[in-house]
């Protein structure tokens, strides 16, 4: 696949931040929308050349959208757009939405006062920080935390692996609009609200809505393509 030029789909300039994040944010976007489709092959050097950038920052990219499920890293610097089927989405989806309920209920009934104090610290930061690779990374660090708090090692193991094979484009989609971010924040105090009510039913609700409307609109997405 040949990349598209940068003045194709916006100016490296307008995009705020170091060169490492703009190059990033570029590249995110880029997956979101289609630009770089699921499966197509990214070369660094080719990527500096299009950004007129040096290779460090889209190797520093590169390495943050691999740790967020976005690409694939390969031998000789190449990479992928991470790829997956509509119909391996669908039981992804149903697999997470029943582990995670059940996860919500055993961290509302066994998280302690302490690790809550943690998850709420996560809270306000992801509530105060408007950069996005930020808000991404703080998320993850959320939702992992909470899962070692249910205290149930095989039921995270399968959550993990369920997470590694969920598109990047998950976090993308929970993050693309403002709107839907600021939503996502009040389900995470909706849940750390039940958690202090010891409220399991409602936990597991909370975390059921939280997954629920990114598959969709991940769905949405690639069913556009």
């Amino acid at each position: 696949m040949t990349l598209v030029s940068a003045t194709e789909f916006g100016s490296l300039a307008d995009i705020a931040g170091t060169v490492h994040e703009r190059v990033r944010d570029w590249m995110r976007a880029a997956i979101a929308d289609g630009t770089l489709e699921p499966g197509a092959r990214i070369v660094q050097t080719e990527i500096a050349e299009k950004l007129g950038v040096s290779p460090t920052p889209v190797r520093e990219a590169m390495r943050d959208l691999a740790a967020e499920g976005l690409i694939r890293m390969h031998a000789r610097r190449v990479a992928t757009v991470t790829s997956i089927d509509i119909g391996e989405l669908q039981e992804i989806r149903l697999l997470r939405e029943t582990l995670e309920g059940l996860c919500a209920r055993l961290v509302a009934e066994r998280i302690t006062d302490d690790e809550l104090a943690v998850a709420e610290q996560m809270q306000g930061e992801m509530e105060r920080d408007s950069d996005l690779g930020v808000y991404v990374e703080l998320n993850r660090r959320f939702h992992f935390h909470l899962y070692e708090t249910a205290r149930s090692p095989r039921l995270v193991q399968m959550l993990m692996s369920l997470r590694s094979a969920t598109p990047g484009m998950l976090s993308v989609a929970f993050t693309r609009q403002t709107e839907r971010r600021a939503s996502g924040l009040e389900e995470h105090r909706r849940f750390l609200k039940a958690c202090h009510d010891r409220d399991l039913d409602e936990a597991e609700l909370a975390f059921r809505t939280h997954s629920a409307i990114s598959f969709d609109e991940v769905g949405a997405l690639m069913e556009n393509r």
